[in-house]
């Protein structure tokens, strides 16, 4: 084929694909052809009672969501505004895994809770020329509209549709919304217990949602490429099927981090959950919730790693709260029984600044720095430096007695 041939093919590309568009059959779908002044698009709309089971939970527990909650699994204080008959959850398909100017959102589901149901609408274009149509009145929709939840999106799916937007040339969103990323909160709960923290296995492992015959979301944009190429719409059903399977999820993993975070340490049964809720305690400087959470992970702990490592924690908020004795007793146990050059030090601390003991403090740097040679040796410097203050304080201690005597 000749440039002038490609060029005379790529000029009528657009007809050719209206031409596949409209002759595609997709009533199978259960959706219908909506119109606008911007042309036309495909409308896919599902709803859901509040009662519907997907996985473990039922739809239902979004409306026990408490969003001071989840602003602290955020860290995020906007989300405590949340209002949820002011909130969507967004999914988008698209044409490539990277974004970018080349890069269509084809497919987008929103779902949305209305007079005690779970309505999930699916945006479909069904060639290129469909975009801006399908685009303005999903726009439309967003715009009432307060808060936006989504998975990645963040990074993916708001940019691209923000993107994709202003492409179309529709009046910029002045409207600055609450976004939940659910991504990010999910790994600060998740992260050291999952294989990872993708949505596949957030519901495999945390919702307990079991897709058959599922379409990996790395194949989605070939098959989409394929549907244009041929106009077989069965090509869409893993599709739509993925996406609103992804849109209930997003419903359902807010209510399953909400009750996580909301869950009394005493009845948490996973050190790492634990751990990562006294993280999260700390970042937000609530002491003493942060308190529990270790002392309960502790308790769980599988491993002396985990176990040491939440201990020090531990000790150094009682040592921020001035509750010494409590901090010693995990020193001493850290150094005694695991050799612990960091608790050698802190007790070396305590016993020089707050005790006022020199001797005490000068044991516990002697043991430190022989620790610290065999393990750290970037430590030993500080503990040199600290033996040598010590000995000058004791010395002096001794020369005042002498000359009291």
């Amino acid at each position: 084929m000749d440039l002038s041939q490609k060029l005379r093919r790529f000029v009528s590309g657009p007809e050719h694909m209206q031409k596949r568009g409209q002759t595609a059959d997709l009533r199978f779908l259960g959706g219908k052809e909506m119109a606008n002044p911007f042309g036309s698009y495909y409308l896919v709309e599902h709803c859901y009672g509040l009662d519907y089971g997907h996985g473990r939970f039922t739809l239902a527990c979004i409306l026990a969501v408490d969003w001071d909650r989840m602003a602290f699994v955020a860290k995020d204080e906007a989300v405590q505004n949340i209002e949820l008959d002011k909130t969507i959850f967004l999914d988008t398909e698209a044409t490539g895994l990277s974004g970018g100017a080349g890069t269509y959102v084809f497919l987008v589901g929103v779902g949305f809770v209305q007079a005690g149901t779970v309505i999930v609408r699916q945006y479909l274009m069904r060639d290129y020329h469909e975009e801006a149509a399908m685009l303005f009145d999903l726009y439309q929709l967003i715009k009432q509209f307060d808060a936006i939840v989504t998975f990645n999106g963040k990074c993916f799916d708001w940019p691209l549709l923000r993107d994709r937007f202003t492409l179309a040339r529709f009046e910029p969103l002045r409207k600055n919304y609450i976004h939940l990323d659910l991504l990010h909160a999910a790994r600060r709960l998740w992260r050291d217990s999952l294989p990872s923290c993708s949505l596949d296995s957030l519901e495999a492992f945390v919702l307990k949602v079991a897709r058959e015959r599922d379409i990996p979301g790395s194949e989605i944009p070939q098959r989409y490429f394929d549907f244009i190429r041929t106009g077989r719409g069965e090509l869409l059903v893993d599709i739509l099927e993925h996406n609103q399977a992804d849109v209930l999820s997003l419903v359902t993993l807010v209510g399953s981090l909400n009750l996580a975070v909301g869950k009394p340490a005493v009845e948490i049964k996973s050190d790492s959950l634990c751990l990562a809720l006294a993280r999260l305690s700390i970042q937000h400087r609530q002491w003493h919730r942060a308190i529990e959470f270790l002392q309960r992970g502790i308790s769980l702990a599988r491993s002396n790693k985990t176990r040491c490592s939440a201990c020090t924690q531990l000790a150094l908020i009682y040592r921020r709260l001035s509750l010494w004795e409590q901090a010693e007793e995990i020193w001493l146990m850290l150094a005694e029984e695991h050799g612990d050059v960091q608790a050698c030090e802190e007790l070396a601390k305590y016993y020089e600044h707050v005790c006022r003991d020199f001797t005490r403090a000068k044991t516990l740097a002697k043991r430190g720095l022989a620790l610290a040679l065999a393990r750290e040796p970037s430590r030993t410097a500080a503990f040199e430096y600290r033996l040598d203050r010590l000995d000058r304080k004791l010395a002096r201690l001794e020369q005042q007695s002498l000359q009291v005597n």
